[in-house]
């Protein structure tokens, strides 16, 4: 089964979250976005998402996005915010530094279950086709030093080839 994280000081909120999800995913959580680092620290290639609040104590959920930034987290899991929060532009900025996806207050089971699934798939799919693209790159790479390495031979050998010529 795969990993989710969820972060938020509100203890029910995280409770609520795992009954949620628990059936579909291993459920890990954090209190605060300190404790969230460290968790993802300890494994990060075994989580599949990230839910994250926005507003806690000791360390917010900017200050996580910012530290998974800088870390390359952000490119390998997806981050999905789970606030009360609906301003527009919180949200905007949010997706504008890597979000995948929000999660409002109340939670509705479905809805939850859904942009998780969603999220994890996408990125999923996502990482896949990075690594046939690098995969293709290597190996065109390749194909090219061996062209170039053909190439030189026959240089080498045109000469030879008029004088048999002649």
């Amino acid at each position: 089964m795969q990993r989710i994280l969820v972060v938020d000081d509100a203890e029910m909120n995280r409770e609520l979250l795992r009954e949620i999800l628990e059936t579909d995913y291993v459920v890990e959580m954090a209190a605060n976005g300190a404790q969230a680092l460290q968790k993802l620290r300890e494994c990060p290639d075994e989580t599949a998402a990230l839910l994250l609040d926005l507003h806690m104590p000791e360390m917010d959920g900017f200050a996580v996005i910012d530290s998974m930034r800088e870390s390359g987290w952000m490119d390998d899991i997806p981050v999905l915010i789970i606030s009360g929060e609906c301003s527009p532009e919180i949200e905007s900025m949010c997706l504008n530094l890597g979000v995948s996806d929000f999660i409002h207050k109340p939670y509705e089971s479905g809805v939850v279950k859904n942009r998780v699934h969603n999220a994890i798939q996408l990125f999923t799919y996502k990482n896949q086709l990075e690594q046939q693209v690098e995969e293709q790159a290597a190996a065109l790479k390749k194909q090219d030093q061996i062209i170039q390495v053909q190439a030189r031979k026959l240089r080498a050998t045109e000469p030879f080839n008029r004088l048999m010529m002649e």
